[in-house]
């Protein structure tokens, strides 16, 4: 028997053919183009979670940060990793996170390539912002919008298809260090890329 949440879903991805589409390129088991070492989901989070078990069916490594905290991540993967070869880090996560990496990956030539803030109110409503890189990734406001409680799959899909162009300028630092007004009893995740340029 169908459940309300299975016609739900099945009558979102009706409405969204691009997500559709890229979701069967990640269900597929299909290596995502960016050469992607791991995307960080905040399990405090249950957006942060749905894209994790989003980009789970694909070939790349999902991390859960369960307090927010990248210090045990860095550490004993994203680290070493940078320092055999620079390569991409993706995530949903609350802010501090986007932050504490965006800031050690300067040292080994990465900078944030997608940045997007998502405000969760207490009631549910989220209020969407791409702040950078939101071309490379076939990414809009309006689609995150249009994909209602679907949006962190929308994001996870944008992870699996963006692809890296060579900047006509010099990448500088995000705007994660800039902590925006939220509204009280409202969450601020952000969703992100880095990778070398």
């Amino acid at each position: 028997m169908t459940s309300r949440r299975d016609f739900l879903h099945v009558v979102a991805l009706a409405g969204l053919p691009a997500l559709a589409s890229t979701a069967g390129f990640i269900a597929a088991g299909k290596r995502i183009p960016l050469d992607l070492a791991m995307v960080l989901v905040d399990g405090r989070h249950p957006e942060a979670c749905a894209l994790g078990a989003c980009l789970t069916r694909s070939a790349v490594a999902v991390r859960t940060l369960a307090d927010g905290d990248i210090t045990q991540i860095w550490l004993r993967e994203i680290g070493p990793a940078w320092r055999a070869r620079p390569l991409a880090v993706a995530g949903l996560t609350a802010r501090p996170a986007l932050f504490c990496l965006e800031q050690l990956a300067f040292g080994y030539g990465l900078r944030v390539v997608l940045h997007g803030e998502h405000v969760i109110d207490a009631g549910g409503q989220v209020q969407h912002s791409l702040l950078r890189g939101a071309r490379e990734s076939h990414l809009s406001v309006r689609e995150l919008v249009h994909a209602g409680p679907l949006w962190p799959e929308r994001i996870a899909a944008a992870i699996a298809v963006h692809r890296q162009q060579a900047p006509a300028c010099r990448v500088g630092p995000s705007e994660a260090a800039l902590e925006p007004t939220v509204p009280a009893g409202a969450r601020l995740l952000t969703s992100w890329i880095i990778a070398p340029v």
